[in-house]
């Protein structure tokens, strides 16, 4: 047997009749699913306890309840397999209207438990979003075996971030670095990657299926998003020096988790992913925007206008390899960019 504990936020107030209606249906249809558990209701959320069989509650929980349009931010708080034991053998989904009870449910438990579910989407917010998709899947993180994949890694970050850091506010730093990791996160998300993590003014992210297009075309979108929001920048708003490279590696990667009982990560490793990270800082030594090894352009499947940049030895890297870029991008005088951000912050 399997055991579920989630949570969801309702996506509207729900009438008493429909909390009824759940209750109806539970009573008539999971005595015959071998369903036991039961639901709290507070607030605008859901807490809800479903053990059984495995088939049943895997159906219940991923095809039924993870697509009611009732609920939203459903995520899976725990996942319990080779249950032997039922804990509410007698329930099979007895619910508990926390709001309906009145007084007569002590405020301090009130507050403990909305604290709690609180918390819970606080850190969900500052977790690996690959880690956070295994937990709403149900999936234990920890217990996943090391495996070897290809992938297309991506890694991007602020040119003249030294600089920034030196003559920007706190807050005006923050700003540069939150819309650079706001506008990488959105185009990784919209080509179906993974953000991997965010390395200071960085972000590290990849792409698991075998062609490269999706990482070529959330490139492009991120450096046409950052030229529009330079243009539309105020004129006293350093966004009007954001600028970023992008370096696009193809190869094998390992992905697992490293680290301690203290402190434990589910990464990416491995020469693909420093290369990427090398590529990125390749940029301003070419001058220009995004740099690809060749395994980039061999995997990519699509009709790209790829323009060779010449043998190069890269540091770390064993020999010279040829790098690539794509046709019809703007040069990168980064010297010129170095320049303006000196002169319109240094004072």
């Amino acid at each position: 047997m399997k055991r579920i504990y989630y949570v969801s936020r309702f996506s509207r107030k729900l009438r008493l009749e429909e909390l009824g209606a759940i209750d109806r249906v539970s009573r008539e249809k999971n005595p015959q699913r071998r369903i036991t558990g039961f639901l709290v209701c507070l607030g605008d959320t859901f807490f809800q306890v479903l053990e059984g069989p495995d088939k049943a509650v895997d159906h219940l929980f991923f095809g039924v309840i993870a697509n009611d349009p009732r609920h939203k931010e459903v995520l899976c708080l725990k996942s319990e397999p080779g249950v032997a034991k039922r804990l509410f053998p007698d329930w099979h989904m007895r619910i508990f209207d926390l709001n309906a009870q009145g007084e007569t449910l002590p405020f301090a438990f009130r507050q403990m438990l909305t604290a709690l579910l609180d918390s819970h989407y606080l850190l969900a917010q500052y977790t690996q979003p690959s880690v956070l998709h295994m937990l709403e899947r149900g999936v234990n993180p920890s217990s996943l075996p090391p495996q070897r994949k290809q992938a297309t890694v991506f890694f991007s970050d602020i040119i003249g971030f030294s600089l920034f850091s030196q003559w920007l506010t706190p807050s005006q730093l923050i700003e540069v670095v939150n819309s650079h990791i706001e506008m990488c996160t959105e185009v990784i998300s919209q080509h179906g990657g993974e953000v991997n993590k965010i390395t200071g003014d960085g972000l590290l992210a990849y792409f698991s299926h075998h062609e490269s297009d999706a990482a070529i075309g959330a490139s492009l979108d991120l450096l046409r998003k950052m030229s529009r929001r330079r243009q539309r920048a105020s004129a006293n708003s350093p966004l009007r020096c954001l600028y970023g490279g992008v370096g696009l590696a193809h190869g094998s990667v390992y992905e697992g988790n490293v680290g301690f009982a203290l402190k434990r990560d589910f990464t990416i490793l491995g020469n693909t992913v420093n290369l990427a990270s090398r590529l990125e800082s390749y940029t301003r030594e070419l001058e220009v925007r995004l740099i690809m090894n060749k395994e980039s352009v061999t995997s990519a499947k699509q009709e790209w206008k790829f323009i060779s940049l010449g043998k190069h030895r890269l540091k770390g890297q064993p020999t010279a390899s040829e790098l690539y870029s794509v046709e019809g991008l703007d040069s990168l005088n980064v010297q010129e960019v170095y320049r303006v951000i000196q002169g319109e912050f240094s004072g």
